[in-house]
């Protein structure tokens, strides 16, 4: 329930709720008491950046283009020390999902030299980021003066407007970008149609009180569509880390093996997030964010009768 609407509250309220929790979720996860556990704690304050991002963009049309672009910023900003290090650790994680997925092909061909090298950047990265810059406090400062902020761009009327039009303009966005990739899927396409997707994914997932089983099963498909997408966007990282001869990691012969591996990985990837994102953004804009305006009304209503009852049983 943190992260949607609640049908007792106004627009205006569930929007700072929900904004608020997750700020202070980032707080939280990044306070001395997970000092233990921190590459956990910067996977789930990016989380965090990434769902407040995705209500920012709910309700841009009414928080106005000079809000939206300074928190945006201020949010996009925050992460990204964070975003280093998470790079730095999927760097690992993706290399054992490639030898997991392809044992035969690997052989007796060993990547030890390879992970080892992505360990070693791993912990510089961590020690430079985490521990010199001391991006943690930093980033607990940017978020506790965003906290006071919050109520000045969450000031709207309690109808489907306000967060309609964002929605429109996110389903819009993620299938332009869709259209864009399909023709020319390069790695800086296909990764901006993931953003946009991840958008509208948390988008949903605010929404999705309005409709539980429908609107669920929508963000399940977007959340699938932008792990697609996100797993692609890893291993072209990796690649670009296997083709550096500027700092090699493993073997030459390591390193053509691992690229081939990438690639063949890659277009599994693209070819499953196609089908699936032709089926997703099939709709015209205008129509998807009709349907759940319908969805809306019907909820106001249930929630108009539901009080009504209350009232009347009260009495």
């Amino acid at each position: 329930m943190a992260f949607e609407l609640k049908p007792e509250e106004s627009v205006r309220k569930g929007i700072r709720r929900i904004v608020r929790k997750q700020l202070k979720d980032v707080l939280e996860v990044l306070s001395d008491e997970h000092k233990g556990q921190r590459d956990e704690a910067v996977h789930e304050a990016r989380k965090c950046f990434k769902r407040v991002r995705a209500v920012l963009r709910l309700v841009r049309p009414v928080v106005g283009e000079k809000i939206y672009r300074a928190e945006n910023t201020c949010f996009r900003d925050a992460a990204r020390p964070l975003t280093e290090v998470r790079d730095a650790k999927i760097l690992v994680e993706t290399l054992d999902q490639l030898v997991e997925r392809f044992p035969q092909q690997i052989g007796g061909q060993a990547f030890d030299d390879v992970r080892k090298a992505l360990q070693d950047h791993l912990r510089a990265v961590r020690k430079h980021v985490l521990d010199e810059q001391s991006a943690f406090g930093v980033v607990q400062d940017v978020v506790r003066q965003a906290l006071d902020r919050v109520k000045d761009w969450c000031d709207m009327r309690n109808q489907w407007s306000s967060i309609g039009e964002g929605l429109e303009e996110t389903y819009r966005r993620a299938g332009a970008a869709f259209d864009d990739a399909m023709p020319d899927s390069t790695a800086e396409k296909l990764h901006e149609w993931r953003k946009q997707t991840k958008y509208l994914r948390y988008q949903l997932e605010v929404l999705q009180p309005l409709w539980p089983a429908r609107l669920g099963e929508m963000e399940k498909e977007a959340d699938r569509l932008s792990e697609l997408l996100g797993l692609d966007h890893d291993l072209v990282v990796l690649r670009q880390k296997a083709a550096n001869t500027d700092e090699p990691i493993g073997e030459e012969e390591q390193r053509t093996l691992l690229t081939a591996l990438i690639d063949r990985r890659r277009a599994e990837l693209q070819e499953e997030a196609k089908v699936l994102g032709g089926r997703f953004f099939q709709d015209r804009p205008k129509s998807f964010a009709r349907g759940l305006k319908g969805y809306w009304k019907a909820w106001q209503a249930e929630t108009a009768a539901h009080e009504a009852a209350s009232a009347q049983s009260g009495s």
